[in-house]
């Protein structure tokens, strides 16, 4: 049957007639409880990034549960301490996570970028009269990155990210924003590249390039990529290309 909000008390009575005519009955108090799980990383993106941040692979997840677990019949609600976790990690039971006063858990994304992590949490009371289970499903994504032109005296990203330009052949300063990665951008690796050659970006930010494309050539056409990675985990890569044409 369909329960009203946390809290609320209900009274299942069950009354049995058997064949010889005698009335059994029973009765059993409960009271609607839940638990709310919460997750998050320790991605990394930019300080105007307000959405979720999402965990890649090698990223750290914890995931934290909040009950609202009450004594059957009651008001009464029963704290963590004396609540049972069993973490549940893809149908695998994290046994050492688990326990008497463990509502969280933490651990390190080892799937690829496109895959899932499943995650249940089974809260019992140490007298396992209460039983209640809730899933959360956590994507696993790729470490991104995306070029915006950049504001020579803030060196800050302005517009919108680039893709394909029109442009005069000129000096043009770029700023490179990731997202995702789990090592700050003064620790990853960066290289720039002007039509596949590999020039310099921007010294001690080298996430910030100031590209001289006025000698490329009469008919300007080039091709603008950045590649950064963190060079302790050759998996945690990402690159950008925009193509500007005369």
């Amino acid at each position: 049957f369909p329960t009203g909000p946390l809290g609320t008390i209900y009274r299942v009575d069950l009354t049995v007639i058997t064949s010889s005519g005698q009335n059994l009955s029973n009765a059993i108090n409960l009271t609607v409880s839940d638990v709310d799980l919460t997750w998050i990383t320790n991605s990394e993106a930019p300080v105007f990034y307000k959405a979720k941040l999402m965990p890649t692979q090698n990223s750290v997840v914890t995931v934290s549960a909040l009950p609202f677990i009450y004594r059957p019949g009651s008001k009464t609600l029963i704290s963590s301490g004396g609540l049972i976790f069993n973490w549940f990690i893809n149908d695998k039971l994290e046994s050492d996570k688990s326990g008497v006063g463990k509502p969280d858990l933490s651990f390190r994304v080892d799937g690829f970028p496109g895959s899932d992590n499943e995650i249940r949490l089974e809260i019992l009371t140490e007298d396992k009269t209460i039983s209640l289970n809730k899933f959360i499903t956590i994507p696993v994504v790729r470490p991104q990155i995306w070029l915006y032109f950049s504001d020579p005296k803030t060196s800050l990203p302005f517009g919108t990210a680039l893709k394909n330009l029109t442009t005069k052949a000129t000096n043009l300063n770029f700023v490179a924003q990731i997202y995702f990665f789990t090592v700050p951008e003064k620790n990853l690796k960066w290289q720039w590249f002007i039509n596949n050659k590999e020039v310099t970006g921007g010294g001690e930010k080298p996430w910030l390039a100031s590209l001289n494309l006025s000698n490329i050539s009469q008919l300007f056409s080039a091709q603008v990529q950045v590649i950064v990675k963190n060079s302790a985990n050759d998996l945690e890569t990402a690159q950008s290309t925009i193509n500007l044409n005369d």
